[in-house]
């Protein structure tokens, strides 16, 4: 206790000589600290019944809205609202796979994304819904999804510290993507008989790192007390490399397989569609600095729809030309971009109204994506020698993703390295959003090709069954085993890094609850 108390006062101290450079008075140092103890103490006090009552009430508000805008829905469209109608069933389908996820987080700890996956696949298995029906709506929602996402990430980006430590970044970004990716082709190709096309296509999507699944877990680890070692920087940089790389390149084979353009702009496309992607980004991001001014009394409201907006109708605009992946590459470089100049101007990295809006966007979005990509999942005899095979061949690839992430983190140590390697397991998020793709665009263009049907339904089982494996064994595993493998190894360690750890923002811990 008298630690504790010695450390709050010097923090106490700090930050009352930061404020008026001058010497601390101890009488008011007191009453800082004594205020702080206050609060604590009230915190602890506060009873489960008051913790019971306002989540009751937050989800009975909820609640009253969904009910609302059911029924206003219901009164502008008439039947197709209605009990049995076509739509009632998708806001159905997404209703219950976010009340799912929050029992299996209650319950388990476990991410929501794995119950929501789930009900969609049971949808689909008891004839409730299946999105083939709906492949248009589908493909739309799959062009909104990757701003959102890449957004929320790349508003993270701390630019100075990636100039800094570019070597590393880089290499954990992308040599074990690289790897992943070409064991995923060769292993597709001589197994299950994939074309090339179609084994690269699978194997970039299937390579990508889920970081916003683990994030929650980094933040508890913050910065090594020594500062040499950033973890959520360094976790989400080389995360949102590693992902930049998967929807770029995904877009980019997706385009030219699906193109009816001549083979030469096609090859022209693919070689300029990353550096278009990253000039228009990097362009609107830079726009920032200027519009809107940050005098103006709706700044945070015009922040937040410039790189919303912009993202959106970058990603719209590029598909609708046939430069896949050039979009997603427009809003990482856009939104990294405008959140350095904002920086600039006092807004915080990732703790700013824009991170906020984008995080509530995400928790909106992402039971959705996941109920309605489990719908695609049929499970019947006939897919039993593919899933085995999936099996080995998710063994090989991810073996040879951790040897290799483990390889280019020259400067850690062995436990950091097993850190590292667990962080690296989960793939959730950018498979989800990609895997049905193939399967909508074959349906919209009514193919009557057997053999691209087989490929992109083999394809998407892959990446589901990766995603139900490799997702609950990455997550417990960073969370159970990051504290033991980064844990310090000094008391003057674990003072320090318990100040910093209360000093970080509660928004940056955990992604905002609908």
């Amino acid at each position: 206790m008298d630690e504790h108390y010695r450390l709050l006062v010097g923090r106490a101290s700090r930050e009352n000589a930061g404020g008026d450079m001058q010497s601390p008075d101890p009488i008011s140092d007191t009453i800082k600290v004594d205020k702080v103890f206050i609060e604590n103490d009230h915190v602890r006090k506060q009873s489960w019944f008051t913790t019971i009552k306002l989540q009751f009430i937050h989800y009975l508000s909820l609640g009253f809205i969904g009910i609302l805008t059911w029924g206003l829905l219901w009164c502008a469209f008439d039947d197709d609202w209605g009990w049995d109608g076509k739509w009632f069933r998708l806001g159905t389908v997404a209703t219950v796979a976010w009340a799912s996820g929050l029992v299996l987080q209650e319950l388990t700890t476990l991410p929501p994304l794995l119950a929501a996956l789930l009900t969609g696949i049971f949808a689909r298995h008891f004839g409730f819904l299946d999105m083939r029906d709906y492949s248009q709506i589908d493909a739309f929602l799959r062009k909104i999804y990757p701003v959102i996402i890449l957004g929320k990430g790349s508003l993270a980006w701390d630019m100075d510290y990636m100039k800094k430590n570019w070597k590393q970044v880089v290499s954990l970004g992308t040599l074990p993507w690289s790897a992943e990716v070409v064991v995923m082709a060769l292993c597709s190709h001589y197994f299950l008989g994939f074309p090339w096309l179609w084994g690269f296509l699978l194997g970039s999507v299937y390579s990508s790192v889920s970081c916003p699944v683990i994030m929650p877990l980094i933040q508890r680890h913050g910065t090594k007390p020594d500062k040499s070692q950033n973890w959520p920087q360094l976790i989400c940089t080389a995360g949102g490399t590693d992902t930049a790389l998967s929807v770029g390149v995904f877009g980019l084979i997706f385009s030219f397989m699906f193109s009816n353009a001549s083979d030469l702009y096609r090859y022209i496309k693919a070689g300029l569609a990353l550096l278009a992607g990253a000039a228009l980004g990097g362009g609107w991001g830079m726009l920032a600095r200027f519009v809107p001014h940050a005098r103006d009394a709706y700044v945070t409201e015009l922040r937040i729809l410039f790189v919303l907006v912009g993202g959106l109708f970058a990603n719209f605009f590029t598909s609708a030309l046939g430069w896949g992946g050039t979009g997603g590459i427009a809003v990482l470089a856009c939104n990294a971009t405008a959140a350095r100049q904002w920086a600039r101007k006092g807004w915080k990295l990732n703790q700013n109204p824009a991170a906020t809006a984008y995080r509530v966007l995400w928790s909106a979005c992402e039971p959705v994506l996941f109920a309605y990509t489990g719908t695609f999942f049929v499970i019947h005899g006939s897919m039993t020698d593919t899933m085995l095979l999936g099996l080995g061949i998710l063994l090989i690839t991810l073996t040879t993703r951790l040897l290799t992430a483990a390889i280019v983190c020259w400067n850690l140590s062995i436990k950091e390295k097993l850190f590292i390697c667990c962080a690296w397991i989960p793939k959730s998020i950018v498979e989800a959003v990609l895997c049905p793709l193939a399967i909508d665009t074959l349906i919209m263009k009514n193919s009557d090709d057997d053999h691209q049907m087989k490929y992109a339904e083999d394809l998407m089982r892959l990446v589901v069954q990766a995603i139900l494996i490799t997702t609950p064994i990455g997550y417990l595993l960073t969370n159970h085993l990051g504290p033991v493998l980064l844990k310090s190894k000094s008391k003057n360690d674990k003072d320090l890094e318990s100040q910093m750890q209360a000093s970080r923002s509660s928004s940056f811990n955990e992604d905002i609850k609908l």
